[in-house]
């Protein structure tokens, strides 16, 4: 039944594509053009990790955003430089997060949003940010959090990626391209289960600063995000947010994305 339902909701578009098929890119470039009720949750995504930069990360310096897709970030945040791994509309560079093509020392801050359990190596990632980061920049990441509402919904929603919270290890050798293959648990592995893992490995030069959750997960859910079909029309997205807003304490339970920010240690 469950995929009966999820066959029915998928946005017509993306059936039968790929999900690592570069055609993906400007299929969702067309959906977030004409989702109001979606832009409205990335400009929360990007407002808040605009926020956090600048609150937690002082020095300056460039700004560079990982997996940006067919994300608009830059409108936002107009010095930021975007990336990906393959090339697209408005993507300024093309970059693999495990090996960066960057200098040592060179970047103030590091944003990426779901682009974190796509990376099949996550200790070289962090190795990665130790070397680009500026003494007292940083990397904001958002990702798939476990709460019971996210959880129930990574596992169900997706084909092409799996939600495995008990993985015993950070690595995935499943990982089969851009997008598919990846564990949506990861963050909460790494940065809750194996939190002590984390800072004996990187905590001498990445330490986290900060943990939080997104109150963006009605607008997310009922837009549909960039694969389904919304459910709500976009003028909904004002009162969705408000509604967000008085749930805030709650997030734990209902918020579909955490945030966490790592700082590179002077």
């Amino acid at each position: 039944m469950l995929k009966r339902i999820r066959q029915w909701l998928l946005e017509p578009r993306v059936r039968g594509v790929d999900v690592d098929d570069n055609a993906l890119l400007t299929i969702h470039s067309a959906v977030l053009r004409e989702k109001a009720l979606l832009r409205s949750t990335f400009s929360t995504f990007y407002r808040d990790m605009i926020h956090l930069c600048d609150l937690w990360l002082s020095v300056p310096g460039s700004e560079l955003e990982l997996g940006s897709g067919a994300g608009f970030f830059k409108t936002l945040r107009p010095g930021l430089v975007t990336s990906d791994v393959r090339r697209g509309p408005n993507i300024d560079l093309e970059i693999d997060a495990l090996s960066m093509a960057l200098g040592d020392h060179s970047v103030r801050c590091i944003y990426a949003i779901n682009v974190f359990h796509h990376l099949p190596d996550p200790d070289r990632f962090f190795k990665e940010l130790s070397r680009v980061l500026i003494p007292g920049g940083g990397c904001i990441l958002i990702e798939p959090h476990s709460g019971p509402a996210s959880a129930w919904l990574h596992r169900n929603l997706h084909a092409d990626e799996v939600f495995i919270p008990d993985a015993p290890d950070w690595r995935n050798e499943g990982i089969g391209g851009p997008l598919s293959g990846a564990n949506q648990a990861l963050a909460d592995i790494v940065f809750r289960r194996d939190r002590k893992r984390f800072d004996d490995s990187h905590g001498q030069s990445l330490e986290i600063v900060y943990q939080g959750y997104e109150l963006n997960g009605l607008r997310y859910l009922l837009s549909g995000g960039l694969n389904f079909r919304q459910l709500l029309p976009d003028f909904m997205a004002a009162p969705l947010a408000a509604l967000e807003r008085l749930a805030g304490p709650l997030a734990r339970w209902w918020s579909l994305h955490q945030v966490i920010v790592l700082r590179r240690r002077a």
